[in-house]
């Protein structure tokens, strides 16, 4: 998608789906766009996975997935969101409020300095300095994901890690 110059703003789990074989697909594109340079007025997407420039009515691009990526594996490392509150103004203060700086003593067992230094760069405030903003390759090429075999993946030649109803 982010080669193509579409940004899907609203990446979230609900918004990613299992197959059969374990292989993620993403759903509903419903607000996705072609980017432009002038969408500070496309503000959709979930506040808890919402990047801080879209809620701030900010001009974004594809940056914004990244940081709702960042997100998801602050949730699957930690079981919850880096940023929660009832209201959308609640967790835009607690982003503003607090930079994510995650440490390996932070970090559960069994998960690496490497992921915690992976969320760190995601889910920074400034899209200039967040992981992505030179494209999808430098997210694949990160230090956390270097024995990732990306073209098995793409031709799904992996076997994946957990597999549906198994």
């Amino acid at each position: 998608m982010h080669n193509n110059g579409v940004i899907h703003r609203d990446i979230k789990p609900e918004n990613l789906l299992l197959e059969d074989n374990g292989y993620v697909r993403i759903t509903d594109m419903g607000i996705s766009r072609i980017w432009t340079p002038d969408n500070a007025h496309d503000t959709s997407g979930t506040p808890g996975y919402m990047a801080p420039e879209v809620m701030c009515r900010q001009n974004h691009g594809v940056q914004v997935d990244y940081f709702a990526l960042g997100v998801i594996a602050h949730e699957f490392i930690f079981g919850k969101r880096p940023y929660v509150g009832k209201t959308r103004k609640d967790i835009r203060d607690q982003i503003f409020s607090k930079q994510i700086n995650l440490k390996k003593s932070d970090m559960p067992e069994g998960w690496s300095l490497e992921a915690a230094d992976f969320v760190n760069k995601l889910l920074q405030r400034k899209p200039a300095n967040r992981l992505g903003l030179n494209g999808p390759s430098e997210v694949k090429n990160h230090l956390w994901l270097r024995d990732v075999n990306w073209q098995a993946l793409i031709e799904k030649r992996e076997r994946a890690p957990f597999i549906p109803g198994k």
